[in-house]
């Protein structure tokens, strides 16, 4: 209380002293305050040069100095700063080597938190501070996020400030005024009215959000013309110089602290896909890499999420494709998302025809678009036909049944058309029968049936399917044996060569488990193709002779008792 009580005397002694000197012409006591240039006084600088009396300033660094000395807690430090009349620059430079320090930052700029919050005075050099930490250079990224987290966490607040235009740059005037929140200007610019004093809302609402910006930009070339420029106050611009001439981080690391800002206020993120399109290649790729650290925590519900996607255009896409993706990741589990972002994902993909766009979004597709692009998206790589088909399979509401999805599948080939390359087809139903665990397999007796019943060729895949069920789904093999094969025969499956020999690794499959029926289809071929068969085949002879001996007579073709005989 003692030492508080000396800081008191020797301020007003210093300005009494200036006032008493420097003011007499100055009647009224009000105009002389105004007219008190504090800081020279207290620093004991004038025009420039240090005044030989003994200052303020010099009373502090000697407090500072015996404090050290005492290795007194860094918290009664921030106690003695609150209560003093006024915080001298050397204080902030002595913050800003403890925040320098891995083991006296956090004290340091809980420090600084409290000057902001209870010394209006120190504001704006506490924000000066703060923003040279976050975009400082050197090796030492902690001192960055460390003070990232402080303004986001304890400084930052998202309201209720209405927007600057130039954070609204994917609307129209039209569309932008209603939430300008009635700016005289349309929300093209702001001042601080007072030349000490940034009000508290101001301070870690706007000046927060522009000076983020301002840096965010910077990462693009200096030619990047910008839909609207952003004009702030002489003081923010003169903070941005400030940064500048010293040792600023990388272009690369401006973007942390608006990325951050972006998941308290989403608005934010139309600001970074405009910068985006603005950079170079390299740049782009590092947004694309980055944006995660925001998207992750915003709630896929977020609707400036689906604005995003909606005002999408083709330079923007490969940032689009990224955060669909992250967006089915964080929503797993949770909230599915609106159908809306497939119709969004629909016309962007009118524009650039670029399959990956719907692969995050394929079960959101209307069931038109869904067949309309099937073939498009069936052409990619393994990895993105996997994800498409995840996607459908885990949705509660698909525009398809699995059903539906397979037999679309098998019409893509055909012995008179290839709506995709046969390799393209069979790498599909390759990914959708390694998620048969999700779906009941009967789906696959229900697809393979449909089939067989059509009118005119089978699908060219049509075989390779049922070997696949025969070996992998043992449940179904009694269906394919009682109902598929005897159809396949009335086809007469043998006037196709590739049919024909997917018909007999079915028989080889399953004559082991379904002797029985496998002997009845034996039964109803022809008598060239039995002949064929029983001679590649001796051993099923004896099962057909069983079979036929157990037939009433009439009921078994004569070239097969013939041949048995």
């Amino acid at each position: 209380g003692k030492l508080v009580e000396l800081f008191y005397a020797k301020f007003t002694t210093d300005v009494s002293r200036w006032q008493e000197n420097g003011s007499q012409g100055i009647k009224v006591a009000a105009v002389a305050a105004a007219k008190t240039p504090l800081r020279e006084i207290l620093e004991g600088i004038r025009g420039g040069e240090r005044r030989v009396t003994f200052t303020y300033a010099e009373l502090f660094e000697m407090f500072v100095a015996e404090f050290e000395r005492l290795q007194l807690p860094k918290r009664e430090l921030r106690a003695f700063l609150n209560d003093i009349p006024v915080v001298p620059l050397q204080a902030f430079k002595m913050l800003e080597a403890q925040c320098l320090v891995a083991g006296t930052r956090k004290m340091a700029l809980l420090t600084v938190l409290s000057l902001i919050d209870f010394k209006p005075s120190c504001r704006w050099q506490c924000l000066r501070l703060l923003f040279w930490l976050a975009y400082s250079g050197g090796d030492d990224s902690s001192i960055r996020f460390d003070t990232i987290r402080l303004i986001i966490n304890k400084i930052y607040s998202a309201g209720p400030h209405p927007p600057m235009r130039w954070q609204l740059n994917h609307l129209s005037d039209e569309e932008a005024a209603p939430l300008l929140g009635g700016a005289a200007d349309g929300g093209l610019s702001w001042e601080i009215s007072d030349e000490d004093f940034v009000p508290l809302q101001r301070l870690k609402g706007r000046c927060v959000e522009d000076v983020a910006t301002i840096m965010l930009r910077s990462m693009a070339p200096k030619a990047a013309e910008f839909a609207f420029p952003i004009r702030v106050p002489i003081r923010v611009e003169q903070l941005r110089g400030e940064l500048f001439k010293g040792v600023v981080c990388s272009p690369k690391d401006r973007v942390w602290l608006y990325l951050a800002l972006c998941i308290k206020r989403p608005v934010l993120l139309h600001g970074l896909v405009e910068t985006f399109t603005k950079c170079d290649q390299e740049m782009k790729e590092h947004l694309v890499n980055s944006i995660e650290e925001a998207l992750k925590y915003i709630p896929a519900s977020e609707p400036e999420l689906l604005v995003l996607v909606q005002k999408a255009a083709p330079e923007t896409e490969r940032l689009i494709i990224k955060m669909l993706h992250i967006l089915v990741q964080t929503s797993q589990g949770k909230e599915a998302l609106s159908k809306d972002y497939g119709d969004a994902v629909t016309r962007l993909y009118g524009i650039t025809q670029n399959p990956r766009l719907l692969v995050p979004v394929f079960d959101l597709l209307s069931r038109q678009s869904l067949l309309d692009f099937l073939p498009a998206v069936m052409e990619l790589d393994v990895e993105e036909v996997t994800t498409a088909f995840q996607q459908f399979v885990r949705s509660k509401a698909p525009p398809l049944s699995v059903s539906e999805l397979l037999t679309e599948l098998h019409h893509m080939n055909s012995p008179t058309e290839n709506v995709v390359p046969v390799k393209a087809s069979m790498q599909a139903l390759n990914v959708i029968f390694g998620m048969r665990e999700h779906f009941d397999p009967k789906v696959y007796g229900i697809v393979i049936q449909a089939l067989v019943e059509e009118a005119g060729p089978l699908p060219t895949l049509f075989m390779r399917t049922v070997i696949q069920v025969v070996k992998e789904l043992p449940r179904l093999c009694d269906f394919i044996v009682m109902q598929i094969l005897p159809r396949l025969v009335r086809q007469e499956v043998w006037g196709n060569d590739n049919m024909w020999r997917g018909f007999m690794l079915v028989l080889q499959h399953t004559f082991a488990s379904q002797s029985a029926g496998a002997a009845r289809v034996l039964a109803i071929l022809p008598m060239s193709q039995l002949e064929d068969v029983l001679v590649q085949h001796p051993d099923w002879k004896t099962h057909l002779l069983d079979f036929v001996a157990r037939q009433p007579a009439g009921a078994v073709a004569p070239h097969v008792r013939q041949l048995l005989q």
